[in-house]
């Protein structure tokens, strides 16, 4: 007769092929239909659950499709909020967006053709930018919600919308009253592309070729008394490196280090005298070319602070005095030791301009686009590009004799992070947010040591930025954006910076819903100099407390061989392509298989190998379901005590260990080793051994057989823990395969497993670890007999187990009668006087026959009249089945 018919086979709605991209859009749907994130809010507000757990949203700008990067921080922030709910925390989830600014404005611009934003009209523009923002607000809103991100979608916070708005406004004026707001005339960066100021986060520095300059400033020494060279009458020159000729117009001062020395050398081939440091005069000496020579019999020197007062310059080419002040920052590792002075060009310059009585003067002759407003004696430079003038400045030294050494160098300058353009520094009016006021710069500091940083490198890293930032430039020259309500002002009004806008985000968002301060931000690293710090700065100042207790940084996605993504080198891979072609779920895989901590890697390969394990932790997923369809908790669960075999107990006691592994990761943020853990467990402990050990249980023994009823209870506790432990990283399978085990709400509702402490004891604890092992030897000496051809299947053979110790044997004993199930053999028999360590025969030479409905072989088969060609145990169950069956 046909045995298969009797065997009981496994049954699922749960298909082996996931196919995703397909059935992810209709559990979405779903979701929404089942409002299946307000519920799970419901159940865990504050006045039913004491935990609170808030993760508010850095905004993303609402101006193109998603990326990459875009996906991992947003999933990041999903399985946190899902594993905060689902631990028992009301974790809500307002996602924000960056609606102004120069990404939104110059991306508009492109696909309107403008080329120059003084061709606009203003107001016109500004609704453009408007529905421009509102229209990818939508389209990015539909992409993470693709990406099975749960939250306030229908009311996200948008930095555009009026309320927020007058939040910002409201900020604003809060700081200038309480005297942090300032304007004033200082050097900031300047992008001369987009023509507006440039915070310290919107630059990226690259290396750039550019000129490196030794530039001789004629001048005087006023030293007198017998011992002072005739020649010094003469004049000397003051000689400076520059690698920004074009900054030479503005300069008002040299500086010098007061506690240096500086001496005066001679130019054998012109008699000019030249004054350098010491420690930089060999340098000088190599870099110019010149044959010098000391000054005097024993040379001269001088220290710094006597330069400064005997010390008088000219500019080389304008008519104007140039003061030689003192300057600690003035380096002796390049340079000659003296430093060109531009207030209005240069931080530094501004900050030590301001400092001499009186002040330099700061001078910055360029505009907004650039370009010199002016001609300089002979030289004409009105018109010119500040970058192009470069060459113009240089031959024109040359040819007035004071350029002494030109070359070219690489080095790192500040570029525009939009349009990645080099930028320059340039004294305009601004709003600037004064970070000294208050003492505002030192609870700053004292503020971040208070915060959860994670990694812990993260306070190191902010903690320097803020000790060494400036004054907050807050004022743009644009045109999209919170306008700064100023009166006194006649022209186009400045906007805000956005980063200003995102940073009080903690006042529009978090504190009108009462969850300030944040649990948590969770950004890029790129962000302990842009949000992380700019929201910190007006929280502490108005708040003066920090608007988060942790903030979380990760990586970069780069491609598979560490490189940035980008359309010129091929290898850029969209969020939706992966879904397109695995699912959301696999991109949540790599989400959550991923150490964020530093840059993470993408390719086509790397996603290969995550929807593999994704294959794997489904294909056990379904062994468990196609298995429990005719199980019912409630009816046939067998007790934990009652446990038909050691080995039940044995992987019940490994899952708990792994659900306090995955919640320890979890609690952690280490996301990678929950994955990790759980899919090893599903691949070795699972799929390598339980799973195949049971299967000869559950196919066949009788239905309701307590070995069988046993089994299946393991199944369902397994199924139960694992499925609540993927939710928060795969939760349209885990909803799947939740609703498949038969209950009716989506997982998402329910409460991370925790782990069973006490009533699992399968009297074996470390020693099953001996077991396995010796199942690895049973297994090699029966790939011997295979490939000799004396075995097919590993049901053909009998194993004698002998040479081991006294306690080995014991050991052997507490599980004898299930050996042949755990090595999935036909007989297993211990023998204390066999020489061999492991024998393997072939199951007849026992006396053993092949069981035709179980495969097994037994002594017992056709002991059973009515079943001759079944053994025992399948005859009984044979019995128990209704009598269609045939004799």
């Amino acid at each position: 007769m046909d045995y298969s018919t009797t065997v009981n086979l496994p049954k699922t709605d749960f298909p082996m092929k996931a196919d995703l991209p397909k059935r992810e859009p209709a559990m979405l749907a779903s979701w929404e239909k089942d409002r299946v994130y307000q519920k799970a809010l419901e159940r865990r507000r504050p006045e039913k659950s004491k935990k609170q757990f808030i993760l508010h949203d850095g905004p993303p700008y609402a101006n193109g499709h998603l990326h990459l990067g875009h996906a991992l921080n947003k999933i990041l922030k999903d399985i946190i909020v899902r594993f905060k709910t689902m631990a028992g925390y009301y974790a809500p989830y307002v996602p924000g967006w960056d609606c102004h600014g120069l990404p939104i404005e110059l991306q508009l611009m492109k696909e309107l053709k403008i080329a120059d934003k003084h061709q606009v009209d203003r107001q016109t523009f500004r609704d453009q930018a408007k529905a421009f923002a509102e229209k990818y607000v939508e389209i990015q809103r539909e992409e993470f919600k693709r990406m099975g991100v749960l939250g306030e979608w229908e009311a996200p916070y948008l930095t555009m919308a009026p309320e927020y708005k007058k939040t910002i406004v409201d900020s604003f004026l809060e700081l200038q009253k309480k005297g942090y707001v300032y304007r004033g005339l200082k050097p900031v960066l300047w992008c001369a592309t987009d023509e507006t100021a440039l915070a310290e986060a919107e630059v990226e520095y690259e290396n750039d070729p550019g000129p490196s300059l030794l530039v001789a400033f004629p001048g005087a020494l006023a030293l007198q008394g017998p011992e002072t060279p005739p020649e010094i009458a003469q004049g000397v020159s003051f000689v400076i490196w520059t690698t920004t000729p074009w900054t030479l117009p503005a300069n008002a001062a040299i500086a010098v280090h007061p506690n240096e020395t500086y001496e005066v050398l001679r130019d054998q081939a012109s008699s000019r005298l030249l004054v350098v440091a010491s420690k930089r005069a060999e340098d000088f000496k190599k870099t110019s070319g010149l044959s010098l020579e000391a000054v005097g019999p024993s040379g001269l020197h001088l220290n710094g602070k006597d330069l400064v007062l005997i010390g008088q310059a000219k500019h080389p080419w304008i008519n104007r005095a140039v003061k030689i002040v003192a300057a600690d920052f003035v380096a002796m590792d390049a340079g000659t030791g003296l430093v060109h002075i531009a207030p209005g060009h240069g931080r530094e310059d501004y900050q030590l301009g301001q400092q001499q009585s009186p002040p330099l003067p700061i001078l910055s002759p360029v505009d907004d686009r650039g370009l010199f407003t002016e001609d300089f004696s002979d030289l004409k430079l009105k018109g010119q590009h500040v970058f192009k003038a470069n060459k113009l400045i240089i031959d024109f030294l040359k040819e007035k004799g004071a350029l002494l050494h030109s070359e070219e160098i690489v080095h790192s300058y500040p570029h525009c992070w939009r349009c990645h353009k080099p930028v320059i520094f340039r004294a305009t009016e601004q709003w600037f947010l004064n970070v000294e006021h208050q003492g505002l710069r030192g609870r700053l500091l004292k503020s971040i040591k208070g915060v959860n940083w994670i990694p812990a490198y993260g306070q190191n890293r902010i903690t320097g930025m803020v000790e060494a930032r400036p004054d907050w430039c807050l004022s743009r020259q644009r045109l999209w954006g919170t306008e700064i309500p100023d009166e006194k002002r006649k022209t186009e009004p400045d906007i805000l910076d956005v980063w200003f806008e995102s940073g009080v985000s903690w006042a529009a968002v978090l504190q009108p819903r009462g969850e300030f301060p944040a649990d948590m931000y969770l950004e890029g690293s790129d962000q302990h100099r842009g949000w992380f710090q700019t929201s910190l700065i007006p929280s502490v100042a108005l708040r003066d407390t920090s608007p988060y207790k942790a903030v979380l940084t990760h990586g970069f996605v780069m491609d598979g061989e560490g490189r940035p993504m980008s359309k010129s080198l091929g290898n850029v891979i969209s969020p939706q392509q992966i879904i397109d072609q695995y699912g959301a779920d696999v991109l949540r895989l790599w989400v959550g298989s991923s150490d964020y901590g530093g840059d993470v890697r993408l390719a086509p390969a790397i996603l290969k190998g995550h929807a593999e394990a994704y294959r794997k932790v489904r294909n056990t997923l379904r062994f468990f379901l196609g298995n429990l369809s005719d199980f019912d908790p409630g009816k046939d669960a067998v007790s934990l005590l009652s446990l038909h075999k050691n080995v039940d107990r044995w992987i019940l006691s490994v899952l708990q260990s792994k659900i306090r592994e995955a919640r320890k990761a979890y609690d952690a943020y280490e996301f990678h080793r929950a994955a990790a853990s759980l899919v090893d467990f599903c691949v070795r402990e699972l799929s390598g051994l339980y799973l195949d050990l049971i299967k000869d249980r559950l196919y066949c023994d009788a239905a309701r057989s307590a070995s069988r009823r046993s089994a299946q209870t393991v199944l369902y506790r397994l199924a139960e823990a694992l499925i609540r432990l993927w939710a928060p990283i795969l939760p349209f399978t885990a909803d799947e395969a939740w609703r498949l085990l038969g209950h009716a709400r989506n997982v998402a509702l329910e409460d991370l497993p925790d782990p069973v402490e006490t009533v699992i004891d399968d009297g074996m604890g470390p020693d099953w670890q001996y077991v396995w092992n010796l199942r690895d030897e049973v297994y090699r000496e029966i790939e011997e007999k295979r490939k000799a051809g004396h075995l097919g299947s590993s049901l053909e053979a009998w194993v004698t187990i002998g040479s081991r110790t006294p306690e080995f044997l014991a050991l052997l004993d507490k599980v004898k009668m299930d050996l042949p199930m755990l090595y999935i053999v036909s007989k297993v028999d211990i023998d204390p006087n066999e020489t061999h360590k492991v024998v393997v025969r072939h199951a007849k030479e026992a006396g053993c026959k092949k069981c035709a409905r179980c495969w097994n072989w037994r002594a017992d088969v056709g002991t059973r009249a009515r079943w001759g060609e079944v053994c025992g145990r399948c005859a009984q169950a044979l019995e128990g089945l209704p009598r269609k069956v045939p004799a």
